[in-house]
C-alpha cells in the first residue's frame, strides 16, 4: 500500500493538498492499487476527497481521524471507467 501524506503545504498553487491529491490520482490510475492518504481535514475537506476519488473510480476503505490529521484508506473500483476514459482493471 502506498502513502500519500498532503498534511504539508508547498510554495504556490501546484503545492495545494487538494491539486497534489488530483496529480497523485491521476498518476496512480493505471497501478489501481490500495493508497493511504494522510490529509488535514481544513484543507480537504472529506466531501471534496470524495469527490476526488469518484472522478478517478476510487472509493473510501476506511476513515482514522486522528487530533490533527485523517487518514484515508482508498481503493479502486474495478471495471469501472475514469473520466478520462482509462478503464480500471487489475
Amino acid at each position: 500500500m502506498e502513502i500519500i501524506d498532503l498534511t504539508v503545504r508547498k510554495p504556490g498553487c501546484t503545492g495545494h493538498p487538494i491539486v497534489r491529491l488530483n496529480t497523485v490520482l491521476r498518476d496512480m490510475r493505471k497501478k489501481r492499487k490500495s493508497i493511504k492518504i494522510i490529509i488535514n481535514t481544513e484543507d480537504i475537506p472529506l466531501r471534496a476527497l470524495e469527490l476526488s476519488l469518484k472522478r478517478y473510480k476510487y472509493k473510501i476503505k476506511r476513515v482514522f481521524e486522528r487530533k490533527d490529521t485523517t487518514i484515508v484508506e482508498i481503493e479502486a473500483v474495478l471495471g469501472e471507467k475514469c473520466t478520462d476514459g482509462t478503464q480500471n482493471v487489475n
